[in-house]
């Protein structure tokens, strides 16, 4: 007989990260958000997850580098201490689109080759961090060396996310 039933293996949607909770404030589980791009609002329209948990957030106001809100799992400053670190993610499918030039998503960045202005391959992106102080490119050299590189674009001076490299100018070169 043929035919039957075919087995399909289906693959997990790639959830980004938009934001972590930092921190309990005060007592009634409200947390303050660290968000790592500038549409925070993302947060609230779309489905967000805890860990593998869907949430729904309320953001409330902004306390510095911070965006204060109030997430629904969350009832108590126990609940918020526990969730501490987590970070709020979205299915990549949903994000939607970027219109502008010159800015990206992080996930976008991530496994680019990294070469020189003179075409020279030095090694790939492997993360984009942010500590307050603007966004750096974590690059991998050939080598197995890691190094820092802020996103400007005195030291990134061009992304081609379609031909998959970021031309880059090593602090040790300026």
């Amino acid at each position: 007989m043929r035919g039957g039933f075919g087995f399909v293996k289906m693959t997990k949607t790639q959830r980004i990260p938009l934001a972590k909770i930092a921190s309990p404030h005060g007592v009634k589980g409200l947390v303050k958000i660290f968000p790592f791009g500038e549409d925070i609002e993302l947060l609230e329209s779309m489905d967000v997850y805890a860990d593998d948990t869907p949430v729904k957030i309320t953001l409330k106001n902004a306390l510095g580098k911070f965006i204060l809100a109030e997430i629904d799992i969350i009832q108590s400053r126990e609940d918020a201490e526990k969730w501490s670190g987590t970070e709020l993610c979205v299915d990549q499918d949903a994000l939607p689109a970027i219109d502008e030039d010159d800015t990206y998503y992080y996930h976008d960045l991530i496994g680019l080759k990294a070469a020189d202005e003179t075409g020279q391959e030095i090694g790939s992106v492997i993360a984009v961090d942010n500590y307050g102080a603007g966004d750096l490119l974590e690059i991998r050299k050939n080598s197995g060396e890691k190094f820092l590189l802020p996103f400007t674009d005195e030291h990134v001076p061009t992304v081609d996310i379609e031909a998959g490299t970021v031309t880059i100018i090593p602090m040790e070169e300026l």
